[in-house]
């Protein structure tokens, strides 16, 4: 058991010289313990562990410094003290105590029940700018609300309502840049020969429980073409609402609310919400896929953002860490490989890899311990693997008559050896690495017996790592619909970027077809060169 600081504060050089020689040797040991791990944690990296590259300093990392010695990066410089202010400073006055005794300490910050966004009862602000119309779109009722007899295109009609919609106009070959487009839609009433007056209406969704507070329908200033841009702008550029309004603004002349902004991408993610069913299906039938998942945080609740990747496939989905997730996403089961990391969720499918860089980095940080003892070990398993490694790289090209099994076996067997003796070993990192080798050795070795299979996941972290950068800057979603909004947008737009196709016009045809309650678009199909 480590000593906390409670025992800590109890000790101190009177107490150790009262000790007799054998429970102070007792003491030592156990104090040697804890600063060999606690060296081994502070020389943790994310080389040697699996720590992300996001958790490194600035300054710790390679090419942060000009002058770096042997591949290590610069050391940040020591910060400097003003000449004036190391002059005022006295060492007799440089006690603990630097606020008086009787000033109680400050009180912490009350939680304010106050929610994000425009308050209840606040002043609105209306649309200001007039925009000139380009074209015009009339809607009729195509039969009697009363008697249900179709209504004749050429009946006398009248409007009696519109809307504005500021569109982007359909590409146009050999031209660049866009076109905006002011459609005035105009909803017309018709009178029937039964003497009732029909009214158009303009399509609008149906409640859905999914969607509390995310509406879905054709009464929009914002066109579907400029939705799927805003979209684009805000996930895959990373731009607030608040950037977009100004680019907008800056670039085009249009003024847009932050209100409207953000319920545009969330009706894109309502609108987008029957391609995951495509999307899964997609990834089922697909060969192989890469599986990993990274922190995301839902107002003050704490899930993951996982991330099922094939070649052309990516699906995202914000839930929690278990098992659930990927047990909905395979119902109807997969029988391709799964290649992932070492949590345990992923043992349950037996066609599985298993990712080699997270093992490289956990016997990387065995082979730096401060104990002498793990750090031998730790460096055989090392060197064994990357001799694997290099064996199967060459392998690829050309392939060994006998096979890399039998040429490695007595290797094999050592590292077999090696585990077995320090599976219950009293350092616990090093007893759970040989665990780890045992109870999956035939997932892990696998790639020695088929060469051609991948040795890490780094797909599906490579496909994570832009989603991580949207987390550090908006820290989050507020809302499930949010979450769901935004692992379906992620979703279609990296899976567009694999099919190199244009992920914001595709997005446009998606909410368009959804804002009039047609079927959406089928996904993109693969490039053939691929």
């Amino acid at each position: 058991m480590h000593l906390r600081k409670h025992d800590l504060l109890q000790m101190d050089a009177e107490w150790l010289k009262k000790l007799p020689a054998e429970r102070l040797l007792d003491v030592s040991i156990r104090l040697l313990d804890d600063v060999q791990e606690l060296q081994d944690r502070l020389n943790q990296n994310p080389a040697n562990s699996s720590r992300p590259p996001t958790s490194q300093a600035p300054w710790e990392k390679p090419g942060a410094g000009e002058e770096e010695d042997e591949g290590m990066p610069a050391k940040r410089p020591p910060a400097k003290v003003p000449e004036a202010a190391t002059e005022a400073m006295d060492p007799a006055d440089s006690t603990e105590e630097t606020v008086p005794r009787d000033v109680p300490p400050p009180l912490p910050p009350k939680a304010s029940d106050r929610k994000a966004g425009k308050q209840p009862g606040s002043q609105g602000h209306g649309r200001t700018q007039q925009l000139t119309v380009t074209d015009t779109c009339e809607h009729r009722p195509a039969c009697c609300a009363a008697c249900g007899l179709a209504l004749a295109t050429d009946t006398p009609s009248q409007a009696y309502t519109a809307w504005d919609e500021v569109n982007i106009a359909p590409p146009v070959d050999g031209q660049i840049g866009l076109i905006f487009r002011v459609t005035r839609h105009q909803m017309l009433e018709v009178s029937c020969p039964c003497g009732h007056t029909t009214r158009a209406l303009p399509w609008r969704a149906p409640a859905d429980s999914l969607w509390d507070r995310v509406g879905l329908g054709e009464w929009r200033l914002v066109g579907p073409q400029l939705a799927g841009m805003i979209v684009f702008l805000a996930l895959r550029m990373h731009l607030s609402r608040r950037r977009i309004r100004e680019l907008l603004r800056e670039l085009f002349g249009l003024l847009l609310s932050i209100g409207v902004i953000d319920e545009t991408i969330r009706e894109a993610g309502r609108a987008s919400y029957p391609l995951e069913d495509a999307l899964v299906t997609e990834v089922r039938q697909a060969a192989e896929w890469f599986v990993d998942e990274t922190s995301w945080r839902e107002r003050a609740q704490c899930l993951w953002l996982w991330a099922l990747v094939t070649t052309h496939t990516v699906v995202f989905f914000i839930g929690y860490r278990t098992a659930e997730i990927l047990q909905n996403a395979l119902q109807d089961g997969f029988d391709g490989r799964l290649i992932s990391d070492g949590y345990r969720v992923y043992r349950a499918w037996e066609n599985r890899l298993r990712c080699w860089a997270h093992l490289m980095r956990k016997l990387r940080g065995l082979a730096e311990s401060s104990d002498a003892r793990v750090a031998e070990v730790g460096k055989e398993m090392e060197g064994l693997m990357k001799t694997w490694m290099a064996a199967i790289y060459a392998a690829r090209i050309d392939p060994p008559l006998e096979g890399l099994r039998i040429r490695y076996a007595a290797a094999i067997e050592r590292l077999r050896q090696q585990c077995e003796a320090h599976q219950a070993d009293d350092h616990k990192v090093l007893g759970s690495v040989a665990r780890e080798f045992l109870y999956e050795g035939k997932v892990i070795l696998r790639p020695v017996n088929e060469p051609h299979l991948p040795l890490t996941n780094n797909a599906a972290e490579q496909a994570l790592r832009h989603w991580v950068i949207a987390r550090y800057l908006s820290h989050g979603t507020r809302s499930e619909e949010g979450s769901r909004a935004f692992a379906l947008l992620a979703s279609v737009i990296e899976t567009c970027r694999r099919r190199e196709a244009c992920a914001w016009r595709y997005l446009g045809t998606v909410i368009e077809a959804a804002r009039k309650g047609l079927e959406l678009p089928a996904l993109l199909a693969i490039p053939v060169a691929a």
